[in-house]
Formats: C-alpha cells, sequence, structure tokens
C-alpha cells in the first residue's frame, strides 16, 4: 500500500511538472510572437509621423457617409464582415434583428468562425472580446482572448495593437512593461487606431507630458472627436495650454471634420443613447 501511494504521488509530481513547463512553453511561444509582431510593425510604421493627420474612416456601406471616428459608433457585422455606422444600424434594426446591410439573422460565434477562416481582421477582434469577457457562452480567457488579438494586428488591424498595449500596461498574461505598451501604442496611433490616440494622451497626462497630451488633443479634435475639442476648450479656458490662435485652428478643422460624418441617423442614434444613459 506504501509502495502504490508513493508511485502514485511521484505520478502527480510528474504530471505537474509536465504541466508547467507546457505553459512555460507556451508563454515563452506567445511572446516571441509578441516581439515579433512588434518588431515588424515598427519597421512598417518608421517613416510616419505619430502626429500626422488621422485618416479619414471608410464609408459606411449603407448611408456612404465616412464612418464616426468613435469605435463605439461603428458597428461590426458578424455575418457579413461589415463596418456599419450606429445610426444606420440601430435604424435598420429597431423592428427586427437581422444585419442592417445584408439582411440575414445576426448570429454571433458560429458566423464570426466562418470570417475567422478568410481571415478578417474584425472577427479576431470580436471574438477576442467575447473571449475576454466570458461572452456567448465561452469560457472567460484572458490567454486565448490576447492570441485572437495578435492574429488581428498580424492582418493589419490597428486597433488590435492598442488593445495589447493595455495587456503589457496592465501586466495581464504578460509580464508588465509600461514602456512596451508605449510601442504598441504607438504603432497603433500610426496605424491611425484613435484609441491608441487617447490612451498615449492619458498616459502623458498622467506622467506630466503637457505637451504630448495636448498634441494628442489637437490631432484627435482635428479628426472630429468631440470629447477632445471639449478638452482642449477646458485646457484654454482653465490654464492656457494653448493659444487662442491654436484653439481657432482646431476649432475649424473639428468642425469641419464633424460636418463630414453628420447624419440625421447618427444624430438619433446619439439622442437616444444620451437619453438612455450611455
Amino acid at each position: 500500500m506504501y509502495h502504490i501511494t508513493r508511485i502514485y504521488y511521484i505520478y502527480q509530481l510528474v504530471l505537474l511538472a509536465y504541466q508547467i513547463n507546457k505553459q512555460d512553453m507556451a508563454s515563452l511561444e506567445l511572446e516571441a510572437r509578441l516581439d515579433n509582431l512588434l518588431s515588424t510593425a515598427q519597421d512598417e510604421t518608421k517613416d510616419i509621423d505619430l502626429f500626422a493627420p488621422i485618416v479619414e474612416r471608410e464609408e459606411c456601406p449603407i448611408c456612404m457617409i465616412p464612418l464616426p471616428i468613435k469605435d463605439n459608433e461603428v458597428v461590426f457585422m458578424p455575418c457579413c464582415g461589415k463596418s456599419i455606422c450606429a445610426g444606420c444600424t440601430y435604424k435598420r434594426m429597431e423592428t427586427d434583428q437581422k444585419c442592417a446591410f445584408c439582411r440575414q439573422p445576426v448570429t454571433r460565434v458560429k458566423a464570426l468562425k466562418k470570417l475567422m477562416k478568410k481571415n478578417v481582421s474584425g472577427a479576431f477582434m470580436m471574438m477576442g472580446g467575447f473571449y475576454k469577457s466570458g461572452e456567448k457562452g465561452l469560457f472567460q480567457s484572458d490567454t486565448k482572448a490576447l492570441e485572437l488579438f495578435i492574429r488581428a494586428a498580424e492582418l493589419g488591424c490597428a486597433n488590435a495593437f492598442a488593445v495589447i498595449a493595455k495587456y503589457y500596461f496592465e501586466g495581464r498574461v504578460v509580464e508588465q512593461d509600461e514602456s512596451k505598451a508605449l510601442e504598441f501604442w504607438e504603432v497603433a496611433a500610426k496605424k491611425d487606431s484613435v484609441g491608441a490616440h487617447e490612451d498615449l494622451a492619458l498616459v502623458h497626462k498622467r506622467n506630466g507630458n503637457v505637451g504630448l497630451f495636448i498634441k494628442h488633443l489637437k490631432l484627435l479634435a482635428n479628426a472630429g472627436d468631440q470629447l477632445s475639442m471639449d478638452t482642449l476648450m477646458k485646457c484654454y479656458r482653465e490654464v492656457e495650454l494653448l493659444t487662442k490662435e491654436e484653439l481657432a485652428e482646431t476649432l475649424r478643422a473639428f468642425q469641419a471634420a464633424k460636418n463630414e460624418m453628420w447624419s440625421e441617423g447618427r444624430d438619433h442614434y446619439n439622442a437616444v443613447c444620451k437619453e438612455l444613459g450611455g
């Protein structure tokens, strides 16, 4: 009996050691993949100015108006892989749950898997979000989510780099590394990720880099971001962190960009969100 117990104990130790080694190998492979991703992206963006104007987004396939600058006002449809403005989505899905573009029932996980086989980066981003929060019947896994975000970044999704930056900034799955987080954010910003510019602005504000904080806000406001414009107005009124001429120039650019992205449907959607406290 003693020998059987001892053999079982040794077996458990060997099994544990194997599992730990397997996890270590997976972690090393993940880190190598991230290092390669960052290195490749930095080479691709080395000649791009971090503060170059944000490129106008593609048009909504329904209203044919440039998509809103804010990601929460753009809806990725898992059935057909189209990105549609929230105004058009809300209007057409008010009465049913069919896609605003292809008019097929909006399914999630099953449809996303089909798009993932076609290497649609938005599908990897959405699936990664589901794993991160444990939605749609999927088990919660930050590691699985990160793997999906990495694939989205490899396929060229700018926002995926910004999401990966937060993993490093918060020390989730990977070791906390603020300098590497900044590198990923800067790559994302050079690829025109609005969220990356927002995150960089907040980090620079926290670190006392007021000049860089203002530069990111001006860039975002020039592209039509309301919150950045409001913050710049507050900075001018309270602490005069920019000149009257700079503010006026930014305000003109902001209004022009805002007008290009305006639609009655988007106004209605934003009004409904405001009423609901969203």
